[in-house]
Order: structure tokens, then sequence, then C-alpha cells
């Protein structure tokens, strides 16, 4: 069984062409699972009207975060814990409101997912046209076996992962205000199982303005903010890893 597992807040504008790209790829007992974080606009009434019985609906209702200058992150990661912690798949991918799946990537990731705990695809670029501005993302595989080195690029792209249930018992739960949970589950699998990277794209990333995060785009974010919550994630990160082995250790 795949889940897919997808967040959303006011996406009505991509949402409808994302999920007709995922729907066809799955089977009848495949699901999607979508987290809502109070969308005002029509998210809610177009997911509705595609009628189909593999979508479920969650509202999603964060513990208070404190005001922060990443409160949109820390609130999107709450938004996929919430819709992982519903999930019920052997094989889990994280998803994006506003892209669009390349035909082939459910079974092309699926199948990759035998030999290794988890699987990042590669990515192509389009704008709010479906036009492509860059075929490939990525030149190379972008994440490294040493922690550090991932701390500095921060290679790990959710849209385009996929992994087996058992990552979830390394990652989940995330740790409080967690910023980055594609970055999380990304480095703990890693450190604790296997990743491979696809270099093929299976993706289409859509860069606009409304983004949550910077994704395959460049950071905003302030030099001062990215070495702070660097500190601050990979803090978290040794915290995690150093209970998984003394709890492996038992």
């Amino acid at each position: 069984m795949i889940s897919v597992c997808m967040a959303t807040y006011n996406g009505a504008k991509f949402i409808k062409k994302q999920l007709e790209s995922i729907l066809c790829q799955l089977s009848a007992d495949d699901e999607v699972i979508i987290s809502d974080d109070g969308s005002t606009d029509q998210t809610i009434r177009i997911i509705k009207e595609i009628n189909d019985s593999r979508i479920t609906i969650l509202n999603h209702t964060p513990a208070i975060i404190e005001k922060h200058s990443l409160v949109n992150f820390r609130r999107a990661t709450s938004n996929f814990e919430n819709t992982l912690a519903h999930s019920k798949g052997d094989i889990i991918f994280l998803c994006d409101q506003d892209d669009i799946w390349a035909d082939g990537k459910v079974k092309i990731m699926s199948d990759e997912l035998k030999k290794a705990d988890l699987v990042q695809c590669n990515c192509s670029i389009i704008d709010d046209e479906n036009k492509i501005i860059k075929h490939k993302f990525r030149d190379k595989c972008p994440f490294y076996a040493n922690v550090l080195q991932n701390l500095i690029s921060m290679p790990f792209l959710g849209c385009c992962m996929a992994f087996r249930r058992q990552v979830l018992d390394w990652v989940l739960p995330f740790p409080k205000d967690l910023i980055a949970h594609d970055f999380w589950i990304g480095v703990i699998t890693l450190s604790m199982g296997s990743a491979l990277f696809i270099d093929e794209p299976l993706h289409l990333y859509r860069q606009h303005n409304s983004n949550v995060s910077p994704g395959a785009g460049k950071s905003k974010n302030s030099f001062y903010t990215k070495i702070t919550y660097r500190f601050e994630i990979a803090s978290q990160v040794w915290d995690r890893l150093r209970f998984l082995k003394e709890h492996n250790q038992k």
C-alpha cells in the first residue's frame, strides 16, 4: 500500500492538476492523506469535487508555535507531521500542493525502495504555466554520508522523496518547533539506514512567489537566519540519533 502525504494551505490555484497527476498512478488500495492548515480559499472544495474515495482530508490544528521569523516553515512542518501520523502505507511519498508528478514517478521510486530506505528523485523546474524552465535541478547526487556536509548544503527536497514505513519509527514524533521536515527525515534516514538518488527528473517543481519554502529555488533567508536554524536542527538531529542508538542497544 502506498500513502501520499500532502500538506495544504490556500493551494486552490494548482491543487487539482497536482492531484490528477498523482491519482492516475495509484492503485485502488492506495491513499492520499491531505492535512489542511486552515485554508481560506477554495482548496477544500476543489479536493472534495474530485470525489475520490482514496483521499482523506484532515484538519490541522498545530500546537502553539512561538512567533518566529520562520513561523511558516514550522507550521508547514507540523502540518506534514499530521499527515504522516495518519498514514497507513508501506511506502510513503511526501507531496506539495502545487507541483506535478511526472508519469511513472510512483512505479520507478517504489521499485528503487527495494534497494534503500529512502529515495529522492531529480526534478524539473516549471513556471505558473507548466512550462519547464530548467530540465534538471541537480547535476549529481546532492547528499553526503557525513551529517555536517548535509547541514551546509541542506540537500533533501521533500516533494521528491519517498521512503519505507520503517523511517517513521526513526523520525516521529518531530522535535518541537522543527523547521525543515524534509532535511530531518533525510538526514536521520541516511544516518540510520540508506538513501538513493534517482538522476531522472520524475517531478515537476513549480517555482512561484507563493511557495512556503524555497524548495528548489534560492532561499531568501538572511545569513544569520540560515546559521541559526542550522544550529537548531543540528542539535535536534544529535539528540534523536543518540536516543535511537541507545534504544537499539537495549
